[in-house]
C-alpha cells in the first residue's frame, strides 16, 4: 500500500481513524510525495476550533490506479496561512477558495483567491464555529449588485 510507503518515508504519525498528520512546515514536502502516488485530489476541507484558535485542513487524495484513498491533516492558527495546494493539484482551485469564504483561511499563491459561494461584501465566514448564528443578518439585497448580474 502507497499510503505505508509515505508514512513510512515522511515519518508521518497517523490516527486511530488512519488520517495522517503533517507539520505545516512540511507542506510542500508531503504534498511533493503525496502527488507521486495519489495523482487525484478529491477534496479539502477544514474544522474550526474556535477554542484552541486553530483550525484543521484536511485532504483527501486518491490512487486512481489502485483503489487507495489517503486522508491527510494539518493545523493552523487562526491567524494563520497555509500555502496553496493548486501548484500540486489544480482542482485545488475552488475548493481552496470555498474555505476562504466560509471559514476565512486564507491559501498563499492561490491564483485567484475570492469569495466563491457569497457575495464580496458578505461579512464573516459562516462556517467557523465563532460566526454569530443566533444574530439574524440584515436582508441582502442581491439586486443592488448589478456585478453578479454580468458575472453569471
Amino acid at each position: 500500500m502507497k499510503k505505508e510507503v509515505i508514512k513510512r518515508e515522511l515519518n508521518l504519525e497517523e490516527t486511530k481513524d488512519g488520517i495522517l498528520i503533517f507539520e505545516k512546515k512540511e507542506f510542500f514536502h508531503v504534498m511533493e510525495k503525496v502527488k507521486e502516488n495519489f495523482p487525484y485530489l478529491s477534496f479539502i476541507t477544514a474544522c474550526h476550533f474556535p477554542e484552541k484558535r486553530e483550525f484543521e485542513i484536511i485532504y483527501c487524495v486518491r490512487n486512481l490506479e489502485e483503489p487507495e484513498i489517503l486522508l491527510l491533516k494539518t493545523k493552523i492558527l487562526e491567524n494563520e496561512k497555509i500555502p496553496s495546494a493548486y501548484k500540486y493539484y489544480k482542482g485545488a482551485d475552488w475548493m481552496e477558495r470555498e474555505i476562504y469564504d466560509l471559514f476565512g483561511i486564507e491559501f498563499e499563491n492561490h491564483p485567484d483567491l475570492r469569495r466563491i459561494v457569497l457575495p464580496p461584501d458578505w461579512e464573516g465566514h459562516p462556517l467557523r464555529k465563532d460566526y454569530p448564528i443566533n444574530k439574524a443578518p440584515e436582508k441582502y439585497d442581491y439586486r443592488k449588485r448589478e456585478v453578479l448580474r454580468r458575472e453569471f
